[in-house]
């Protein structure tokens, strides 16, 4: 069969299946149908494919429409049941009132069984104006008939003047690194400290370029380590964007983000002839509480702070620490003190309140024990106190040591 009558078929067959599936009031469904049906079984691999999306109120007719290609994606998420996917439009497009571009990410969130500790995450992020986090919107996915439950659509993190803003054709830019503990990118270098990057914009960067950002992220752990690293002209704030990094350091100081501290998920962009900046956020599946193996399961005690070999060397400065106390008490004016993160959370429980109802009938797991879950509490309400109680538990410890 030729392309065009593969993606013709496609989407007959993704018309017809979102016709008939049932979809809850004000949650978008995604439809999804791969080229003869074919499933996605990789995450390198792109498979032809079209998408709809079908906006509220369901009236039948697509408000979206397009071929696409489809992978899979993420790393311990790809190995539970309901898997996580990379979207790559054949044109850019807008989804759901986000600006247009080709490259999207379905979000799968089964270990989250509240579906919001990234939504709450990314809030935090948009109200502490960090310079860019990634838009989300609820959806239902109906994946070549068959339902999947409630997702995340969002942005793929990419450079883009309306994602990271830093396109730039100078050497000194345009870069998107990532902190990776699993070295798996074919781009990638590691600093004295082991510290393992990987670098994500360029995304084929030529040997000037790694050579100009490797040795630039060497050059700030180096005026780190240095017995001058609290000077302002020799020491690290030459180097480093100190706001975003005190930003990106509450949030996931607060959410306790298992792989935040120093493993994955730990993004930095650089722009021309600017420091390098910590950011966007990314991946809180398993924060706030949502993990069983290691320290960041207890609302006390430090984590990015004594976990990070970089923030560990920062909170030795005393101006660093006076400045993330002095963000700290400042929190409430952006509306994240206790009672505005539980406002928070009330109020996306409550946007999931019926969709998470069809999400819990696919996946019927509210009361099994799902890696890394750190308890069961039987019921979505249930995980929804659950999630608010250990906020409350670390909001106020952390408030013990930032807020005298």
């Amino acid at each position: 069969m030729e392309p065009d009558l593969r993606s013709l078929a496609a989407l007959v067959l993704a018309l017809i299946l979102s016709a008939t599936s049932t979809v809850h009031a004000a949650v978008p469904q995604v439809v999804v149908t791969t080229s003869d049906a074919a499933p996605i079984e990789s995450k390198d691999i792109y498979i032809d494919g079209w998408l709809s999306i079908h906006a509220q109120p369901y009236d039948g007719t697509p408000a979206f429409s397009a071929a696409m290609k489809i992978r899979g994606r993420g790393n311990s998420t790809w190995r539970l049941p309901k898997k996580p996917y990379k979207i790559k439009l054949d044109a850019k497009s807008s989804l759901l009132g986000m600006p247009a571009d080709k490259e999207w990410v379905l979000l799968a969130n089964y270990s989250d069984k509240t579906l919001m500790r990234n939504m709450l995450a990314f809030e935090m992020g948009r109200r502490l104006n960090m310079a860019y986090v990634p838009r989300v919107r609820v959806v239902e996915v109906n994946l070549n008939g068959q339902d999947q439950g409630t997702y995340l659509l969002t942005e793929q993190i990419k450079v883009s003047p309306e994602r990271v803003n830093i396109k730039t054709p100078d050497l000194s830019g345009g870069y998107v690194l990532e902190l990776d503990g699993r070295r798996e990118d074919e781009f990638k270098f590691e600093t004295t400290l082991h510290q393992p990057f990987a670098v994500k914009e360029p995304p084929a960067p030529t040997p000037e370029q790694m050579n100009y950002i490797s040795t630039y992220v060497q050059q700030t752990e180096d005026a780190l380590l240095s017995a001058a690293f609290a000077d302002p002209r020799l020491g690290y704030a030459a180097f480093i964007d100190t706001a975003s990094f005190i930003d990106f350091y509450l949030v996931n100081e607060i959410m306790k983000s298992q792989d935040g501290a120093n493993f994955s998920s730990i993004y930095f962009h650089k722009a021309a002839n600017h420091k390098l900046a910590l950011g966007p956020l990314w991946d809180f599946d398993i924060g706030a509480g949502n993990v069983n193996y290691s320290d960041a399961q207890l609302p006390e005690g430090w984590w990015v702070r004594s976990e990070s070999p970089w923030f560990k060397r920062l909170f030795e400065d005393p101006a660093f620490e006076a400045a993330v106390r002095a963000r700290w008490k400042s929190l409430n004016q952006a509306g994240l003190d206790l009672p505005g993160i539980h406002g928070l959370i009330d109020q996306f429980a409550g946007e999931l309140d019926e969709t998470q109802r069809k999400n819990f009938t696919v996946w019927d797991i509210l009361n099994q024990w799902v890696w890394p879950n750190r308890v069961v509490t039987g019921s979505y309400p249930g995980e929804v106190d659950a999630l608010k109680q250990w906020l409350r538990q670390r909001w106020l410890w952390l408030d013990q040591q930032y807020g005298q």
